[in-house]
């Protein structure tokens, strides 16, 4: 499971003061001078198996990471930690906190005293033990000098190819290792993959055939496929499981301007500036309904409309796009958020005049002018590349 989804199916299902409570934990150790490394064991037991590029992180640096601003270390750490059993609060206690203990009543601290210091007699000592500094220093080396920063997960794909070299990782460290992580090196960035494609112009016509001779679909701006096979001038995409079809190399682009950002922050900008008052549920929760579920949540649509692709189901001011009868995308078509307004999130990945696009790893935010009008649309789409 992608570290985002492992956050987010963490955040669903925990409550609140949970949440909040193993954010001040983790704060609370990052400003103690604990490593990354050192707070993953404080909070599961457990060292991380593959090592953070960057072990050292401030408490005003998570601070700002939880505020939406974003760290891919962080994040990188976040999904690993959420992702194990977080153990009860008895590892060791703040010294600060030891230290505020005769400020107190004896009638309210003097019974707990003796259990705190038994709790940090053991627990610490115990943790620390189990840690093998000196193989982590001897996996930290080799990574620098065979592969440097190139253990750096993709932020809007989560396909096998990404993902199985990080399984060999966790294996016992070994020179052959990291030769075989080399020739990443003369592969393009991850912010450019080589089989995702982008529409980069308001509208583009996609193909039945080779010749484009035949129009299938019109594409949306930001709209994002998986490629099949390429040529100089056109490319053959994955449109759906089980349909494909042909696009202009010259309406598309394989490189965003900037990283995916989470997708905590992207949902959190949606439920701030745009309508969501007919959300029962969350957002999330919308995504991968069928027609069925949308008719007994909201009744009978207003209207609808179907093309080759998918189809469109119209209620109000929204209306959610469905592909095997399953939500992938909802708009809101009269909104007044200009590009201007989507940058204050993130800086644009992809933008024209009238269009603006802005990714996490798993959604895509997509704006559109509305010609003659003071109205935009923005679109939340699920990104499964």
């Amino acid at each position: 499971m992608h570290r985002s989804l492992q956050a987010l199916q963490y955040y669903t299902s925990h409550s609140e003061t949970d949440i909040e409570r193993l954010h001040e934990r983790i704060c609370s150790s990052l400003a103690s001078t604990e490593s990354l490394t050192d707070t993953m064991i404080r909070l599961t037991g457990q060292a991380p198996l593959v090592p953070f590029q960057q072990d050292t992180v401030t408490a005003e640096e998570w601070t700002a990471f939880l505020s939406g601003k974003h760290h891919q270390v962080l994040a990188d750490f976040y999904g690993t930690l959420v992702a194990r059993p977080i153990l009860e609060e008895d590892g060791p206690a703040p010294v600060e906190e030891t230290a505020s203990t005769p400020t107190l009543s004896r009638t309210h601290r003097e019974p707990e005293s003796p259990r705190r210091q038994k709790i940090k007699s053991f627990s610490e000592p115990r943790s620390r033990r189990k840690f093998p500094w000196g193989w982590v220093a001897l996996l930290i080396l080799c990574f620098l000098l065979g592969a440097g920063g190139t253990y750096v997960y993709s932020n809007y794909i989560a396909s096998p190819r990404v993902s199985e070299p990080k399984s060999t990782v966790e294996k016992p460290v070994a020179i052959k290792e990291t030769k075989k992580e080399a020739p990443k090196e003369d592969q393009p960035e991850v912010k450019e993959v080589s089989d995702i494609l982008y529409v980069k112009t308001r509208n583009s016509n996609i193909y039945s055939d080779s010749g484009l001779t035949v129009t299938l679909y019109e594409a949306d701006f930001g709209d994002g496929y998986r490629i099949l096979e390429t040529t100089d001038t056109i490319s053959k995409i994955e449109l759906t499981d089980e349909l494909i079809g042909y696009i202009k190399n010259a309406d598309t682009t394989k490189t965003l301007q900037d990283d995916a950002i989470a997708d905590e922050s992207l949902l959190t900008w949606v439920g701030d500036n745009l309508d969501t008052s007919f959300v029962t549920e969350t957002l999330i929760d919308l995504i991968g309904k069928s027609s069925a579920d949308l008719n007994s949540i909201y009744g009978e649509p207003e209207r609808t409309f179907s093309d080759e692709v998918n189809s469109y189901l119209f209620y109000g001011n929204h209306f959610f796009t469905l592909q095997n009868d399953q939500v992938i995308a909802i708009d809101w078509s009269e909104t007044d958020i200009t590009n201007d307004d989507l940058a204050l999130l993130t800086p644009l990945q992809l933008e024209t005049e009238t269009t603006a696009l802005v990714t996490s790893n798993s959604y895509r935010l997509q704006r559109f002018d509305k010609p003659g009008t003071d109205f935009s649309r923005v679109r939340l789409a699920e990104q499964k590349l």
